[in-house]
Formats: structure tokens, C-alpha cells, sequence
């Protein structure tokens, strides 16, 4: 494999051109000096204090989402709304601002969404430190409705362009907001706000050890796990799962209950939301790593109350340059020796959570479970390790073989500060899933063996079966250059990024982790002259320079 390395003795520098990442172009009224702005629509303010009651309730029960938002009514057409701009080469700029006060974060909802070919649409914040992917044609649906990831603070700005010769066919009709009054920074006016580092002090971070016996196979399949932003302001986890033809067909497991009051064409999916600093049940804070791997929309393919199941597909294929899985299953039904769950608590990084009692078969009020014993209910004493609390419904369940027998249905396992309170945990059955029921709306079987193959178990899926030279998959947009005051590196493809900043002699200046999507390296000390920025992979090693002009 090629590598590019810096050798300043001998004054050679390989300067590598950096494709930009996929959807991730900058809105393209950044790079201009507009004079006029949109005027702001403000959304009515929330009663808070209703709300925490609410979820003072609520939170206790994981048979139904975990709610991080409000979603607000909202009537906004790009043709009677916003500020249209005409560039003087003849594109055009249609901008649109909503302001929700003391929103921790926010997302759209469009009822109508049409984008003409070469036209683009972006999502971001009043600070231009948060923005989404870059929605285009290809995210046109035959229902023309589309939900977004949301963008951090209570400004979201939403901005459409245009290039010359365009037709103006595009149709843009926001019909909804989400106020996100958790998952994000601490908010004072709600003043115990949730979100990142809110999950309970027993949990552990997925990347922590869990025994020697499954940690490799966890480093895989945890590849699989999302978090499931339903569009409605609720939350779930759920889990890419492979078929019998192993062709990546986008298929998402989750818990039939997610689908209450959501419709999964505005559905928003983030998987790799892993945090680069572990920890291990311990109270502490883990550390973030901001991704931006989301994809929008899915249809709903079967679904069954009788083993709590859903399964959708997504109705974009996963980028090939993602280091995503697509999760192995067995659909025997026999018990495990022990169980796994990997799953998104309260909206927090990946944790995981061991059970070494062994699942057991019962009947929970007509759902047909594996119960993970504890407290009053069944044998064992819950989970070893960690927990599952609101918002891991859904949450895929692995057997000592890495493979999906389950998802979370509901229970009452949580933290009793360091320890876990020693109950009980139920999830719906894969095997129970699999042919349950009378059509291919009602079980797995259909979707997941498309070729009649038979077999009982399917194997783990990576995405990136390979992984070619760091230069040409480097998802990487590094502006500006030359640069004043601070260099952005747009990081969309490598979660444990680290870089080193030197001067032309050699000495190094700066060094650190790049692992966010957005990541700004301060600059504003510097001389003017010629820099070096040194990126690395730290999963593969590779790595490549970057010549940086330093222009005051």
C-alpha cells in the first residue's frame, strides 16, 4: 500500500489532491459577501416544565422512544418564504432562517421535496460550526417528503442553490421542526437538559473490553448499530442486518414499537457514533466524536407486534466509502450460552452491555421474547456488564457467535449509580420474526433470504471489504488555503483522524485529533510563510501531507 511520508531532510513533500467527500461541498453562500439575509421565522417558545414532567415518566419505560425534542408546526415555501439572491453568472440562492429559543439543536421536516438536477441543498447553524449532508437530486422521493439530522444551537439556516440555466422546478415545503431539548449542550433554562454523557454512570462505552471471547467480534458488528432519529422528536437504535445474497441491500432491524406516531420516510439514520475515549462504566465523561454519517428515508418492509420487530429499507444505498456492517443473524431460536447488546442510551455515543446467564424463551403478554433474567423475573441477575435504558429500543441482541437473535422490546434494567440495578431486560425474537405470520409484510423471511437459501445463520457483511490507498478514498475538504486565522479539515470517512502541523523546518506546532466531522485548527499565532499538515488513519496507518500557506 502506498504511503506518503513527510521527509523534510530531504525537502520532499507529496502534496495529494483531496477529492472532496461525498456530499459534503460547502453552502455555497459562504464563500460570498451577501448583503441581505433572509428575514427569521420564530417559532412559538415550549413549556418546559410540562415537558420534564412528561419525561420524568416517560424515560422510565423502553417500550416506547425516547423523546429528545418537540416537533413544531411549521407552513414554509421556498416560493412565497425566504430570500431569493441572483448571482451575478445567473445561479441562484434561495435562503430560509428559524429561530426555536433556547433549542439545543434543530431539524427540518419537508412535505414536499424536489431538487432539480446540479442543484443542491444544505442545513446549518448561525455559528457555520454544524452543517448536514448535501441533499440533491438523488434524495428525490416518490412521496416527495424528507427529515433531516438535526444541527446544533436554535438558529438553523437552510439554504438551496441553484447554477445557471437551471429550470425552476425545484419544491421546497417545510411543514415541521423539531426542537431538540436534549441530546446536546447542557441547556440552563431547562437546567438538568440530557443528551450527550447522559446516559447512566453503569453504562459502557461500546468500545470498552467485554471478554476476550467477543471483543473481535464486536469491533465488527458494532459497525452495524444506528442510531434511529424517527422525525418526530423521538429516538430509537436499530441495526443494518445482511441477507442470503450478501448485496447490501440497505435493510434496517428495529423494534416494531419505533414505528408509533413516525413514518420512516423521515426517518434519519447515524451510524459510527463511537467515542475515541472509552469509558468503562466508571461515571466519567466519554469522549465525543462528532460524525456526520447519516442517511435520510426508508420504507417500511414488515413489521410484527407478535416478536415486537421492524424491519426497513433504506431508500439510499450505503456509500461504499463507509466503514459501516451489515450484521449476521440467526434465526434458529436456540438459546445462547450469552447474549450481547450494542445500542444508543438516552441518544448517547454506542455503549454496550453482556449477559452471561444465558437469554431465556417466554411469552411477555403475547410478545414472544429472550429474557435477559433479573430481579423477580426468570434466572440470573441482569447484565453483567453495562445496561440498556430509554432509547435503546430496538437495539439489535447478539448470541456468543456475533450473531442478531433480537432486538430491545422493553424492561427494567438501569444504573444504581456505578452498578446496575440487577433486573431484567426482554427482546423481541429474531427466530419467532423470521416466519411469524401469514405474509412477507409480517415476516423477515422474504426480505432477508431473497434466494431461498435456507440456512439458519448469515455471516457479518463489511462494507469496506478492502480498504484502497488513503489518498484516493480520503473523504477530506481542508479550506481555506491559504489560510489567516484557522484551517477547516471536513472529515466525513475516518473516525480516529489525527494530524501534525509543522513549519518548513520541521518543528512540530500542533498536533491532535481530527476524528469530527468539522475540525478547526487555530493558526492565528503563526508567521506568515509555508506550513505542512500531516494527516494520519490511526485504523490503517496511512497517511499523507498537505502543503498549508500561511497569508496574513
Amino acid at each position: 500500500m502506498k504511503k506518503t511520508i513527510l521527509c523534510f531532510i530531504f525537502c520532499t513533500v507529496y502534496l495529494v489532491a483531496l477529492p472532496q467527500g461525498m456530499g459534503w461541498d460547502l453552502p455555497e453562500s459562504w464563500n460570498l459577501n451577501l448583503a441581505e439575509h433572509p428575514e427569521i421565522f420564530h417559532l412559538p417558545p415550549l413549556d418546559t416544565q410540562l415537558i420534564l414532567q412528561q419525561d420524568s415518566i416517560n424515560d422510565l419505560d423502553k417500550s416506547m422512544p425516547w423523546r429528545y425534542g418537540i416537533e413544531m408546526q411549521l407552513d414554509l415555501n421556498m416560493w412565497r418564504d425566504g430570500l431569493w439572491t441572483t448571482l451575478p453568472n445567473g445561479a441562484k440562492i434561495w435562503r430560509a432562517t428559524i429561530h426555536s429559543a433556547d433549542a439545543m439543536n434543530l431539524s427540518v421536516n419537508f412535505s414536499d421535496f424536489y431538487l432539480p438536477p446540479g442543484s443542491k441543498l444544505q442545513l446549518y447553524n448561525q455559528e457555520r460550526t454544524d452543517v448536514t449532508q448535501t441533499f440533491d437530486h438523488d434524495q428525490n422521493r416518490i412521496n416527495g417528503q424528507l427529515g433531516t439530522w438535526f444541527v446544533e444551537g436554535d438558529i438553523i439556516w437552510i439554504e438551496y442553490y441553484q447554477p445557471p440555466g437551471t429550470p425552476n422546478t425545484a419544491r421546497l415545503q417545510i411543514n415541521s421542526v423539531i426542537h431538540g431539548y436534549r441530546m446536546g449542550r447542557v441547556n440552563a433554562i431547562i437546567g438538568e437538559g440530557k443528551g450527550f454523557n447522559d446516559a447512566g454512570a453503569c453504562n459502557y462505552d461500546v468500545n470498552c473490553p467485554v471478554g476476550s471471547d467477543f471483543d473481535g467480534k464486536k469491533d465488527l458488528v458494532k459497525k452495524a448499530v444506528a442510531l434511529l432519529n424517527l422525525g418526530n422528536g423521538y429516538l430509537c437504535s436499530a441495526a443494518l442486518v445482511n441477507n442470503t445474497k450478501n448485496d447490501k441491500t440497505p435493510f434496517l432491524l428495529t423494534a416494531n414499537h419505533c414505528l408509533q406516531n413516525s413514518n420512516p420516510a423521515l426517518w434519519v439514520i447515524r451510524f459510527n457514533w463511537v467515542s475515541p475515549v472509552p469509558v468503562c462504566g466508571t461515571g466519567e465523561e466519554s469522549g465525543n466524536l462528532q460524525t456526520n454519517f447519516t442517511i435520510s428515508g426508508a420504507e417500511l418492509r414488515a413489521n410484527n407486534a407478535k416478536s415486537d420487530f421492524a424491519l426497513v429499507e433504506l431508500l439510499d444505498r450505503i456509500p461504499e466509502s463507509w466503514d459501516v456492517a451489515f450484521a449476521g443473524w440467526d434465526n434458529s431460536d436456540t438459546a445462547p450460552i450469552f447474549e450481547v447488546g450494542i445500542h444508543h442510551p438516552k441518544g448517547d455515543i454506542m455503549k454496550i452491555c453482556r449477559d452471561d446467564s444465558g437469554a431465556q424463551k417466554v411469552d411477555a403478554n403475547g410478545t414472544q421474547v429472550w429474557l435477559v433474567g433479573g430481579g423477580t423475573h426468570g434466572s440470573g441477575n441482569g447484565w453483567e456488564i453495562g445496561t440498556t435504558e430509554s432509547g435503546s429500543s430496538g437495539s439489535p441482541l447478539f448470541d456468543e457467535n456475533g450473531r442478531i437473535i433480537g432486538q430491545l422490546y422493553a424492561g427494567q434494567s438501569a444504573c444504581n449509580g456505578l452498578e446496575n440495578n440487577n433486573d431484567y431486560d426482554i427482546y423481541g425474537r429474531f427466530g419467532v420474526s423470521w416466519n411469524t405470520g401469514t405474509t412477507s409484510q409480517t415476516r423477515l423471511l422474504e426480505w432477508l433470504d431473497p434466494i431461498n437459501f435456507g440456512s439458519a445463520t448469515v455471516e457479518t457483511l463489511q462494507n469496506l471489504l478492502n480498504t484502497p490507498d488513503f489518498e484516493i478514498t480520503g473523504d477530506l475538504k481542508i479550506y481555506p488555503n491559504p489560510a489567516k486565522t484557522t484551517i477547516t479539515v471536513m472529515n466525513n470517512r475516518y473516525p480516529h483522524l489525527s494530524f501534525q502541523f509543522f513549519n518548513v523546518v520541521g518543528q512540530r506546532i500542533h498536533s491532535g485529533s481530527l476524528s469530527n466531522t468539522m475540525n478547526t485548527i487555530n493558526v492565528t499565532n503563526l508567521a506568515e510563510g509555508v506550513y505542512f499538515l500531516h494527516l494520519m488513519d490511526e485504523d490503517s496507518n496511512d497517511s499523507m501531507t498537505k502543503k498549508i500557506i500561511i497569508n496574513k
